[in-house]
Parts: C-alpha cells; sequence; structure tokens
C-alpha cells in the first residue's frame, strides 16, 4: 500500500477494489453488503496514515476520471471526475484563463476529496467555488446531487465527514470559474511576492503558488509526508486575549462571530521549538513545522506516538486540543 498514500507507510487490508466506472458502484455496494465488511475510500492517499496492522476492510480507490466544460457565458460550470488528480483540474483551469482554483495549485489528492476536506490554501477554499457534488449512496445504491449548501462546507469540514455520509462516494465535483475575475493576493506570501506595483495574471499566480508551496512542503519523490498534519485550531476571543498576554506575537487570524484562528506552524515552532526536529525517522519538517515528515523507514506507530505527543504539549502550555487533519486508518 506504500505506492497509494503519501506518507510512503506499508500497510495491507483485507479487500482492494478499483472503482474505474459507474457500474462498478453497483457491484461494490453487493459486494460490501455480502462481506458486512467496513471500507475506506481512497483517493490520492495524500491525506491518509494507514496502521502497520493494516485495515480489516475493504479499501476503494476512484479512478474515475474526465473533465467536462459547461460554457454558461460570463462563467464555465467545470465537472470533474472524483479520480481527477487535483492539481492537474487547477493546471487545465488556468490554461483556459478561468478564475476560483488558482491559488489551491499544488495540493496533493484527487477532485473527490476536495469538498471532503473543503480543502483551502493561500486565501482560498473549495467552497469559494463549488456549485455542486455528486454522491452515491451504497446503502440505496443510487446517485445523488448536493448543492453547495447542503454540502456545509467549513473549516476542513464537511456534510461529507458527518455519520450520515458514511456510506457515501464522491463520483463528480462541479465548480463555477469566471472567464474574468479578480485574483486574490491577499495571503502575506503571495502580497509579498507580487506587491501592489505588479499585476499578475493567473499563470503567474499559479507558478507563484507552486514555487512557495515547493519550499514549505518536501519533494514527496524523496520523502514521505501528508502534509499539514493538524488543523489550526479556533479559539474564542476571550482564549486568544488569554494567550496574547502571554504570546503576543502569535499569529491570529478572525474567524468570525468572535472566533479566531490561531497558527499551529506558529504554535509549533515558537512555544515547543519543534521546527526542523527530528524523533528517529520522523521529523517536522525545516521549513513548515505543520508538516510532518517521513525520513525514509518511520513507521505508522512513530509517527502516531510523536504527533499524539505534540498534542499532549499544546494541550498542557497552551489549554487548546489540536485536532488532525490527516485521518487514522486501521488499528492504533
Amino acid at each position: 500500500m506504500h505506492l497509494l498514500n503519501t506518507f510512503k507507510i506499508d500497510g495491507v487490508s483485507r479487500y482492494f477494489a478499483e472503482i474505474k466506472s459507474r457500474e462498478d458502484l453497483s457491484e461494490i455496494a453487493e459486494f460490501i453488503d455480502s462481506k458486512d465488511s467496513d471500507f475506506f475510500i481512497l483517493g490520492g492517499g495524500s491525506n491518509v496514515l494507514i496502521s502497520d496492522k493494516g485495515f480489516d476492510g475493504i479499501i476503494l480507490k476512484i479512478s474515475l476520471d474526465g473533465i467536462t466544460w459547461n460554457d454558461l457565458g460570463e462563467r464555465v460550470e467545470v465537472v470533474a471526475e472524483a479520480g481527477v488528480s487535483w492539481d492537474s483540474l487547477v493546471g487545465e483551469t488556468v490554461k483556459k484563463n478561468l478564475y476560483g482554483l488558482e491559488n489551491l495549485s499544488g495540493i496533493p489528492g484527487t477532485v473527490g476529496a476536495a469538498p471532503i476536506q473543503n480543502i483551502g490554501a493561500y486565501g482560498s477554499e473549495v467552497k469559494n467555488t463549488l456549485e455542486w457534488v455528486e454522491i452515491f449512496d451504497l446503502s440505496k445504491k443510487q446517485f445523488k446531487v448536493l448543492d453547495l449548501k447542503n454540502c456545509k462546507l467549513s473549516y476542513r469540514d464537511s456534510v461529507f465527514k458527518k455519520p450520515e455520509a458514511k456510506r457515501w462516494i464522491v463520483t463528480k465535483v462541479a465548480f463555477l470559474l469566471n472567464k474574468k475575475g479578480q485574483l486574490n493576493l491577499s495571503y502575506k506570501d503571495l502580497k509579498n511576492r507580487f506587491g501592489s506595483e505588479i499585476s499578475p495574471d493567473l499563470d503567474e499566480v499559479r507558478k507563484a503558488v507552486l514555487e512557495i508551496r515547493s519550499r514549505k512542503f518536501p519533494d514527496l519523490k524523496e520523502y514521505g509526508t501528508a502534509g499539514s498534519f493538524f488543523k489550526n485550531p479556533i479559539i474564542s476571543k476571550e482564549k486568544l486575549g488569554e494567550l496574547l498576554k502571554e504570546f503576543p506575537e502569535m499569529t491570529h487570524f478572525s474567524a468570525g462571530e468572535d472566533l479566531f484562528k490561531i497558527s499551529t506552524a506558529w504554535i509549533l515552532d515558537n512555544v515547543l521549538g519543534l521546527k526542523g526536529k527530528s524523533f528517529g525517522q520522523v521529523e517536522l519538517f525545516r521549513n513548515q513545522p505543520l508538516v510532518v515528515v517521513n525520513l525514509g523507514r518511520a513507521t505508522a506507530t512513530e509517527i502516531k506516538k510523536v504527533t499524539d505527543e505534540i498534542i499532549f504539549q499544546v494541550k498542557e502550555k497552551l489549554g487548546i486540543t489540536l485536532e488532525r487533519e490527516v485521518t487514522l486508518l486501521g488499528e492504533f
């Protein structure tokens, strides 16, 4: 399984099936029912840590592929099947001069995972352009379309993570992109890159995002990683006030309604001093401590042990419970 997950961790499953067509979905639904087995939906394997003991169930690799472009005048509806590489989709939209996804360049994984995580980067999130999501309900053995409202997208969360969606498989995702738009250069790295005097085009923004990401994230050809391992905590105005008394330079952003998002990367670097630190074969990346790296021979158990200790230390020092962005699969 190490070739199917970006952490490059070995792990086996009792069953494995690759979904290459819509017809495959009905067949796999019957198979799951017959085995009465748990299952896990795998896209690009970029947000999962598989147990060294494996997974006692069925792993479904979603390989549905294809993109449709529907011209709506000033906008284009882009419908991508779940198995399409996310960054390939972004690259195609930029080539066609369509605005909306360019800041999300370079994110690993597939289109199907994008709404589940409501992936975001550099001031943009999937919810800013998403129109609808098609799912296949394994229980009812039928397709269903959810509009943006019913997807309930929020920070790294969605309806697809709720109990009612346990037997849903994302099959298609539709985005509404503009032919003429305004570039989002509000994120500090992009603002510093272009300044106020430069008016970049879509391609230049995509190249800038890819370059910035290349400095913050390790090369997947050399190392195993699932990218950002933890979410940024969202806390109350009162809790923020308490923390700023002790850490006045703590990076934070408004999250609406007297809520604030604080930077986990800042905490790991400035409070715990973990940036670039190694623990055997596990490292907090030297350029971005939010990224947990397998240096080559790390086990899933070792990665979980290190990250559990980080969660404990943050709770002890700040009274905040970090949440994992990465999914733990199997028994730990």
